[in-house]
């Protein structure tokens, strides 16, 4: 049975898709405005083991993951500025420059991280009309109101509206950054719709005037575009719980009379030292500074090791220790026989288990030499990992491995044995194998 913490009902739930063997997956992808930091890493990291494993139990899995170009205002908010926009201005670009810039700048991540590339990435502003044609159904429907331009979504028609979050719509509002908006009925509501002035960049023709679409609405017209309604899962991280998903829910269930999805998954916070990320603070870590300096299956190891719902703290030690055990599984992954185990079986078991990465983990390294090269690639095929040793010989040391193999063959074994020892001295272990020579780093 394979179970999933599903934060919709706040319990562990066995995972039963609405199709049989069919999985829809949406995950709520970048803002195309900036470079993707290290927290964006560790959701995508997640959702790509998820996908990988519902594969390698025969699933058949349509992953999707918007691209936001548009409508993202700054801080989250309800108003004020594009976040793209913004970007634009400051460097002189158009707001599609700098999206495609970014999204391409994405999709390299996602490439160099070895994550799966999803099988669906579509654009907000691909999808105005759907929008709009959306937006008019709400208002017919008596959810959604036009004022002076905008339309905003009237929370108190949908009595359901907090349960994601399990807060009532006042507590929702202390929480929040919300400004008074006196084009609004109440707080709480928020824009479907959003006139643009003449010194927006981006906007389109609509019933209610030239504007914008909202953050909120595009996910929802997305992924019912691409999954239906409702489909099985949607994830982001802890921070889109509310307002994005809560959001989300509201509008599409009044939409369609379905439910969105029917589990919710959200990963844990990442910390840099024990603080929030911020740039303010100088803690801001790109995917791309990580990959300077560090091996991506080192930066996935160390997510290993923290439950998927839990806050991760990056920290050097981390960092340090999650390297450590790449290099033990690379030279298990080395020595490893061709033969069959039963602990693919164990792992599995481990994931089914609220996906307990962690305990997977904890698996392997336990049995990490009686693994087989078929564990091995079950590991690498599930966690995306690549192991490979980045050990590289100096020249002199190739000269060196070279002149022993002649010395072998000429039968000159005291010979063979001297350089054997000499490039032990150099940090580089020689073992004879039934199969052939193996050349390790020392340890």
């Amino acid at each position: 049975m394979f179970k999933l913490f599903n934060t919709l009902t706040r319990k562990e739930e066995e995972f039963r898709p609405i199709k049989d063997k069919k999985v829809g997956i949406y995950v709520c992808g970048p803002t195309v405005y900036g470079p993707d930091h290290i927290g964006h890493a560790r959701t995508w990291i997640f959702f790509d083991w998820l996908r990988r494993f519902l594969l390698s139990k025969k699933y058949k899995v349509n992953f999707v993951q918007n691209i936001t170009d548009v409508g993202h205002l700054l801080e989250d908010a309800e108003t004020g500025e594009d976040k793209i926009e913004k970007e634009a201005k400051e460097k002189g670009k158009t707001p599609k420059e700098i999206a495609n810039y970014f999204e391409e700048a994405y999709f390299t991540d996602l490439k160099k991280l070895n994550i799966l590339k999803p099988d669906e990435s579509p654009r907000a502003t691909d999808h105005i009309k759907e929008i709009i044609d959306f937006i008019i159904v709400l208002i017919d429907k008596g959810y959604a109101y036009e004022k002076d331009g905008n339309v905003y979504f009237e929370v108190k028609k949908f009595p359901a509206y907090g349960k994601l979050s399990n807060r009532t719509v006042d507590e929702l509002l202390a929480g929040a950054r919300v400004k008074k908006d006196p084009l609004k009925k109440n707080p709480a509501d928020f824009a479907l719709w959003l006139k643009a002035d003449e010194s927006h960049l981006q906007k389109w023709p609509s019933p209610w005037g030239e504007g914008y679409p909202g953050w909120h609405i595009e996910c929802s017209v997305m992924a019912a575009k691409y999954l239906g309604q409702p489909f099985d899962i949607h994830g982001s991280a802890i921070e889109h719980v509310f307002p994005h998903h809560e959001n989300e829910i509201a509008q599409s269930a009044a939409f369609a009379d379905k439910p969105l999805a029917k589990y919710f998954l959200h990963s844990g916070m990442l910390l840099i030292d024990g603080e929030k990320m911020s740039k303010s603070k100088g803690n801001y870590l790109t995917i791309k500074d990580i990959l300077e300096k560090h091996d991506p299956d080192t930066v996935k190891i160390a997510f290993m090791v923290t439950g998927w719902r839990k806050p991760f703290n990056w920290e050097e030690s981390a960092i340090s220790e999650a390297n450590k055990i790449r290099e033990k599984l690379v030279r298990a992954k080395e020595e490893a026989q061709p033969i069959k185990t039963g602990f693919p079986t164990e792992i599995e078991n481990a994931l089914n288990n609220d996906f307990s990465v962690p305990q997977a983990l904890a698996v392997i390294l336990k049995n990490l030499i009686k693994l087989s090269r078929d564990d091995f690639k079950y590991i690498e095929d599930v966690f995306g990992l690549n192991l490979r040793s980045d050990f590289k010989l100096t020249k002199q040391q190739e000269k060196m491995v070279k002149d022993r193999e002649e010395a072998r063959k000429k039968g000159d074994f005291e010979e063979s044995d001297r350089i054997r020892k000499e490039l032990l001295k150099n940090g580089v272990i020689i073992e004879d194998t039934l199969t052939g020579t193996r050349i390790l780093p020392k340890p």
